[in-house]
């Protein structure tokens, strides 16, 4: 009886095995088998955000793209074709949900004179490999418009999916916030760029880390000796505490305030050319020197407080 129960267990054990080879019998279908519907997106973050980074340069122009992408474990064997427009409502309701009545704080939308877009249309060509199925719609932007952009503030533009064939249009990713971002060669909006500051306010040593953003090809913005930029810093803070630093072609720097509402005062000062110079100024020749990544800055600020003399090294991190 024993040995009875026993083969009769077995075969329990066996036969869910032996049916799934069954379903399995012909042949590959069930992997080939589309186990994800295909919908067609915009690519984005969990907010809806696309981050596109635009490099500044001498150019006059320049370009960054948006991606589209179709859902589904196999590769489309139709072309896709889609057709984006502007959706202002999607940029309305950023504000409103992420900042209600603190109208100061909006996110702002670039006006349609502002960027080109090279087609209002965009195609997924059939026949590729799932990674390669990616549309892209390229957005140019004017160097000047970049330049305009102020780092302390947000910039979109908001785009949907109008129409797309010959799949569904996924609803919850058919709208995105295009973020714009400016970068040049010294630092980065999108991901803050630090800079190991050490040196001198007259003859007391100070070493900090600094926040260098970037305002066009060759300014960034930094804070003057060593004040500290916080992200929670007020317009006002910033106009008292930041100087520019526009590097010139044969790499010298010239210092001058951010902005004239703030009362901050810079000026670039003249290094000497004695190394035994008592002024302690012949190392700061106020110059970027690219293979170390460095800013050498001998200038003096006035926040209102009296003026300070800076000697100053700037390293990239």
């Amino acid at each position: 009886m024993k040995n009875i129960c026993n083969e009769y267990n077995k075969w329990l054990l066996i036969l869910p095995f032996i049916g799934i080879l069954g379903s399995c019998s012909n042949g590959d279908e069930f992997f080939e088998e589309e186990r994800y519907k295909k919908e067609i997106y915009v690519v984005s973050d969990v907010s809806q955000v696309f981050q596109a980074e635009y490099e500044m340069t001498k150019s006059d122009e320049a370009v960054k793209t948006l991606a589209f992408a179709v859902s589904g474990t196999n590769p489309i064997d139709r072309d896709v074709n889609i057709v984006v427009e502007k959706d202002e409502d999607l940029l309305t309701k950023y504000n409103y949900s992420n900042y209600m009545d603190e109208t100061d704080k909006y996110a702002h939308g670039l006006k349609e004179t502002d960027y080109t877009l090279s087609s209002s249309s965009v195609t997924i060509k059939a026949g590729a490999e799932l990674k390669d199925q990616i549309g892209k719609l390229p957005i140019t932007l004017k160097t000047s418009v970049l330049e305009n952009l102020s780092v302390d503030s947000t910039y979109f533009i908001p785009f949907r999916i109008k129409e797309a064939s010959p799949y569904e249009i996924n609803e919850d990713k058919r709208n995105v916030l295009y973020r714009i971002y400016k970068k040049n060669q010294y630092a980065s909006q999108r991901n803050n760029t630090y800079y190991n500051s050490i040196g001198y306010i007259g003859s007391a040593f100070f070493t900090s880390t600094k926040v260098v953003q970037p305002l066009s090809y060759n300014k960034i913005r930094v804070y003057v000796g060593s004040q500290v930029y916080s992200t929670n810093d007020t317009q006002e803070t910033i106009n008292k505490n930041a100087m520019i630093i526009t590097v010139n072609e044969d790499n010298t720097v010239t210092m001058s305030p951010y902005s004239a509402e703030g009362g901050l005062k810079v000026t670039t000062l003249m290094p000497s050319d004695d190394p035994n110079d008592s002024s302690g100024s012949y190392g700061y020749r106020n110059v970027y020197n690219p293979d170390e990544q460095r800013f050498y800055l001998y200038y003096s600020y006035n926040t209102g407080n009296g003026e300070q003399i800076i000697r100053e090294q700037m390293t990239l991190e």
